[in-house]
């Protein structure tokens, strides 16, 4: 790669865990059939600069019907472009200007929200809104620093969910989500240094806990270019490990149009299940910007952003969770999980072992929901807070844990729950053990034939003790 002149640079995008960026419905996916459609023709504008961008000429060449299906408990007039937008998400821009801190950006002081032509039907309006919130950024490789040339707030796409000859069809659920998303310089020489720069920007994302989680939530697409070829975006790289490989493979293709001396103007590609790639579109321009009229100019309070504290990188949090006592995998798993505040209050307490903590919150609500089958019973961290305080104090054992919280999962009150699971006294503890001995079982038997007496009342360790007790 090093012969070819390798140039490539990155951009994320990632979806923030908030509500719509500019209405106040709420950012979720929606599987159920849509409560009615609309349609739509689109066509393109000349932006800012007076010009018609090459993409979106593109785009509208091809005299599509585009179809949206809506969902009234998500979608707003917004979304389906009847009313105007609302003013931006606070939450949402909070959390992109602390990334900016993140990444040693240069904050705009004003902040001028955007339209951008799109129209390819992912967006109702012909548009996307977005906002350039911060630029001249760095972070730090195994090969030296990364250039981050802008941080940019804008609204998701409307997902695409069918196709025919004449239309495609659209569901306005994502439409709106906040976007953030990340572009740095074209300072990899490398196929492993672009994996490992999306390595380290995925970590600090997840490190602020405000970000969602799961298949489509963050996106990759790999800028590219080798000597005497001009750039090209790869689209729809998924899996972090094929980064490389898909590297790799475009440079090759781009050393052969060399080779043949074609023509190698830039463009848009999308990269295939092979990891081979098709043109998709031109590579759109300046010219498709220009500035949105129905949301004034947003200062930036300066003084708020310095405030912001950087949050514990998920590295970092990984080596504290294993001076804790945690096991390499639970530590991991924990410090990229979003119930990890949950698990650094408990830590705080006296009595808990951070190895039953991290299971209790990582595994067993996983388990209650198989168990019951069903998708319900996410617990709040008020109800983690309560557990591990009664923990804490002695007013429940460990093996009551799973018990109580199927019980507060089907609906019980849960200071009724605990008053049924009072720890039982040595003593009780004891008369249960002579009423139910049996010298003809071996150790283990007997301890799993008191453990059913007890109901979650003692804990397997001082049973155990008890039992060797009796025996003496």
């Amino acid at each position: 790669m090093k012969n070819l002149g390798l140039k490539s640079g990155i951009e994320i995008h990632q979806q923030l865990a908030t509500g719509k960026l500019f209405s106040r419905c709420q950012s979720k996916l929606i599987s159920s059939n849509p409560d009615f459609t609309i349609s739509r023709r689109l066509r393109a504008l000349a932006g800012e600069m007076g010009k018609v961008d090459v993409a979106a000429a593109h785009a509208a060449e091809k005299k599509l019907t585009y179809i949206y299906e809506v969902h009234n408990n998500n979608t707003s007039l917004v979304e389906m472009d009847e009313e105007p937008p609302e003013v931006i998400n606070q939450d949402a821009l909070d959390i992109g200007l602390l990334v900016c801190k993140m990444l040693n950006c240069r904050i705009i002081p004003y902040l001028q929200v955007m339209r951008k032509t799109v129209v390819d039907g992912s967006n109702t309006s012909g548009f996307q809104r977005t906002c350039l919130v911060g630029v001249d950024g760095y972070i730090k490789t195994s090969a030296g620093k990364v250039g981050i040339d802008t941080v940019v707030l804008e609204e998701d796409s409307a997902r695409r969910t069918g196709e025919t000859k004449d239309t495609v069809t659209y569901r306005l659920d994502r439409l709106g989500i906040p976007l953030l998303e990340i572009a740095t310089a074209p300072d990899m020489k490398t196929p492993d240094q672009v994996k490992e720069v999306a390595q380290i920007l995925g970590t600090m994302l997840r490190s602020t806990g405000n970000v969602m989680r799961g298949i489509g939530t963050i996106r990759q697409d790999v800028n590219i270019s080798i000597k005497g070829h001009a750039r090209v975006e790869l689209k729809g790289v998924q899996d972090l490990q094929q980064i490389p490989k898909i590297t790799e493979i475009e440079a090759k293709r781009q050393k052969a149009e060399i080779d043949m001396k074609r023509k190698t103007d830039s463009h848009v590609r999308n990269v295939k299940e092979d990891l081979t790639s098709k043109f998709l579109r031109p590579m759109p321009g300046a010219s498709r910007m220009y500035p949105e009229t129905d949301i004034p100019t947003i200062k930036v309070d300066m003084d708020r952003v310095k405030t912001m504290n950087i949050p514990e990188l998920i590295p970092e949090r990984i080596n504290r969770y294993k001076k804790l006592g945690l096991n390499d995998e639970l530590s991991k798993r924990m410090a990229d999980s979003k119930k990890n505040e949950v698990f650094d209050r408990a830590m705080k307490k006296q009595n808990l072992n951070p190895t039953l903590v991290a299971t209790t919150l990582l595994s067993t609500e996983k388990e209650l929901k198989r168990k019951l089958k069903t998708e319900l019973g996410i617990f709040p961290v008020e109800f983690y807070s309560r557990l591990f305080k009664a923990l804490d104090e002695g007013r429940l054992t460990n093996e009551s844990i799973s018990k109580v919280m199927e019980r507060f999962m089907k609906g019980e009150d849960f200071d009724k729950i605990i008053s049924e699971f009072k720890p039982m006294s040595d003593s009780a503890l004891l008369k249960l053990i002579k009423d139910n001995y049996d010298e003809n079982l071996p150790q283990g038997a007997l301890i799993g034939k008191i453990m059913n007496k007890v109901a979650g009342k003692a804990d397997g360790k001082k049973v155990a003790k008890l039992i060797v007790e009796f025996k003496k």
